[in-house]
């Protein structure tokens, strides 16, 4: 008896000091191998990853920056609307990181499933968005110069070498490999698009002779065809925009001196024959031509929206939630306006102004090609600043300092929507639209916006 007591106790002793040593061993790997400053895991040989709601989204706002710098250079650098389908790219390449996050997959149109990650391998998420955003530019960016591909290997080299674990390790690879799928993913979802830019084959309707009311050619360009006819019928990321469109433009035309109509316009004249100097600042900060002078009107936004991700502190979960739906936004937002655009076909103030009020009268700013109702900077900008409120707060201020090389202060709005209202009435001190569909962009722009906004991704 007394032997087994001595056998059964001894039995006890060793399994008691193996569950202690692998105790202390998982305490080293679970505690000593983790930088605290990133609450990143080092160790290849367990579950470990970025814990994205925590890190820092540096690495995202800093690719968008780059593709800012290309879209200043030129303004036909981008492909297509390929801001949309890059923040989805990002959040996808960093959504196993969002506890309980859910693929964009599941509520955006025709949206393919995304490439799952390894169940039982650890991921550094950081790592992945890098590994994506790096992709991203060079496959959706047109004619990139030496220069612009220099500068995207440097920016992904920065990266790996900042970012722990290091590089050639298995996460690392693992990581960066997960990244790189995603980036192909979306990319061939791109080229499978149906967005419709062009404007062959398009014939503008003609006013009965001494009628100011359809769209005409605009000086000084006189463009015969306007753009973006077709744009209305594209494909929506939310179904809720299929057929979305403003409401119909409210005013009965008539050309009679002192009608609602005639007014309307005139109130255009009026406001460009007594602009102040802050009138025209504005008028001019809004003007977004890519080509050197200023970013484009969709390049504009997107640095709103680093600008304010940057200002207030956003982790990576966040920036790449608010950047994906900035994308989404601008989008939808574009092909409901267009859509709405032709549905009304309104004339541009210049066009009545010059053939019922004064000849050769031009406004302070260009008229672009297309019709006038609504006002797309005030539509398609207050539907990326509304969404991207929805996401970091609707009370969160904004200064946005992109023009200081022009020459511009920095200008701080309260919020990002008065970011848009500052756009849309901009249009109004330019000459190039009526306060009516200014206003009217704005409230298109908070339905698009909140739709967006208010996706659940959880």
């Amino acid at each position: 008896m007394k032997n087994e007591v001595t056998k059964s106790t001894a039995g006890k002793f060793i399994f008691m000091t193996a569950l202690l040593l692998l105790s202390v061993i998982g305490c080293k790997k679970s505690n000593d191998d983790i930088d605290s400053g990133k609450n990143i895991l080092i160790s290849d040989d367990i579950v470990s990853g970025t814990n994205v709601m925590k890190a820092n989204a540096q690495v995202a706002h800093d690719w968008y920056r780059l593709q800012l710098s290309f879209l200043l250079e030129r303004n036909s650098t981008l492909a297509g609307n390929a801001l949309g389908f890059m923040g989805i790219g990002l959040y996808e390449s960093v959504r196993h990181g969002i506890k309980n996050a859910v693929s964009f997959s599941t509520v955006i149109n025709q949206m393919p499933a995304m490439p799952d990650k390894d169940k039982n391998n650890g991921y550094h998420w950081d790592i992945s968005a890098n590994a994506a955003m790096a992709a991203m530019l060079r496959s959706f960016n047109i004619g990139l110069t030496p220069a612009n591909n220099a500068a995207i290997d440097a920016l992904e080299a920065k990266y790996n070498a900042a970012l722990n674990p290091s590089e050639g390790s298995a996460s690392f690879e693992r990581s960066q490999a997960y990244g790189r799928e995603i980036a192909k993913a979306i990319y061939d979802w791109y080229l499978a698009d149906q967005y419709y830019a062009s404007n062959a084959g398009y014939t503008p309707p003609v006013d009965p002779a001494g009628v100011f009311r359809v769209w005409k050619p605009t000086p000084p360009a006189n463009v015969p065809v306007p753009i973006f006819p077709y744009l209305g019928t594209s494909r929506t990321f939310l179904t809720v925009h299929t057929s979305l469109t403003a409401p119909a433009f409210p005013i009965t035309y008539s050309g009679v001196p002192g009608s609602d109509f005639y007014n309307m316009v005139k109130e255009v004249y009026d406001v460009n024959a007594t602009l102040t100097q802050d009138q025209k600042n504005t008028a001019l900060y809004w003007v977004d031509q890519g080509n050197g002078v200023g970013y484009t009107p969709n390049g504009h936004d997107i640095a709103l929206v680093v600008q304010a991700l940057e200002q207030n502190g956003a982790n990576l979960g966040l920036a790449a939630e608010a950047y994906a739906k900035a994308g989404i936004a601008q989008r939808d937002g574009s092909i409901v306006t267009f859509r709405s655009k032709y549905a009304n076909n309104l004339i541009r103030p210049v066009s009545y102004i010059q053939g019922l009020i004064q000849p050769g009268w031009l406004p302070f700013i260009p008229t672009p090609p297309h019709p006038e109702y609504p006002a797309a900077h005030s539509a398609v900008t207050g539907s990326v600043m509304q969404a991207v409120a929805k996401v970091i707060g609707e009370n969160v201020p904004v200064t946005d300092d992109i023009y200081v090389f022009r020459g511009f202060p920095a200008r701080t709005f309260p919020n990002l929507f008065a970011a848009a209202e500052d756009a849309g009435i901009s249009r109004l001190y330019g000459g190039i639209h009526y306060r009516i569909s200014i206003n009217a962009g704005l409230d298109l722009a908070k339905v698009v916006g909140n739709n967006v906004g208010n996706v659940s991704l959880r």
